[in-house]
């Protein structure tokens, strides 16, 4: 059997991508991370209008998973990274 690694992810100061800063930066300013936080998925809906999905791991039958625990709809200004909450 294989020795499975385990990769140690370490918490990396904020680096600006070649498209720039997203919501999902700045949304740890606004609201709590939930319990079991995994990973953050944010997509452009339209404009400056993003979805902001926080993903958390759950166990079903003994067996982890992941699952949406907490979505927001916000409104996003790259000008000056300013987090506007349109919809919980």
């Amino acid at each position: 059997m294989a020795k499975i690694k385990k990769e140690i992810v370490e918490e990396t100061t904020l680096k600006k991508s070649d498209y720039g800063y997203t919501p999902c930066d700045f949304i740890f300013e606004h609201v709590e991370k939930p319990a079991d936080y995994i990973f953050s998925r944010c997509f452009n809906v339209f404009d400056d209008k993003w979805r902001v999905n926080l993903y958390s791991k759950r166990y079903v039958e003994g067996i982890e998973g992941k699952y949406i625990s907490n979505s927001y709809f916000v409104k996003f200004n790259t000008d000056n990274n300013n987090l506007t909450f349109v919809s919980p």
